[in-house]
């Protein structure tokens, strides 16, 4: 199942209520990505970070339900946040499916399948007397 949001497949947005495509983020080559809008800002987590970031975002959820912290989040905001969990979840296998970059057998691919440019000289570089 490929993610949708903004007519972009494979893209998550996140961000803030007023702001909600200020982060956006993407898997690339076994990683994920994020650029920030606001500022510009860029950066690349690992599969294993992102997850550590989604769990905390379902702890900060979870600790909502008890009594003590009722109404520490309105019902739009747990959605968003829940939608977030749910589509990082779907970036995450994407990514995985790509090839994890610590893989000793996805870096020898990558090395394997590199291009290869070869500068070739030409008759006009060699000399004038060059016949055609």
């Amino acid at each position: 199942m490929a993610v949708l949001l903004g007519g972009q497949t494979g893209v998550v947005y996140f961000g803030t209520r007023t702001n909600p495509k200020a982060v956006r983020w993407w898997a690339d080559r076994g990683q994920l990505h994020w650029e920030d809008s606001r500022d510009n800002g860029y950066g690349v987590v690992s599969v294993k970070e992102f997850l550590h970031r989604l769990q905390a975002v379902n702890d900060m959820l979870s600790n909502g339900k008890s009594k003590e912290n009722e109404g520490m989040m309105h019902a739009d905001e747990r959605e968003r946040h829940m939608r977030f969990i749910e589509e990082g979840l779907e970036l995450v296998k994407k990514a995985k499916e790509q090839g994890m970059p610590q893989d000793a057998r996805v870096r020898q691919h990558k090395i394997q399948n590199k291009p290869i440019s070869v500068v070739m000289p030409s008759a006009l570089s060699v000399g004038k007397s060059a016949a055609f």
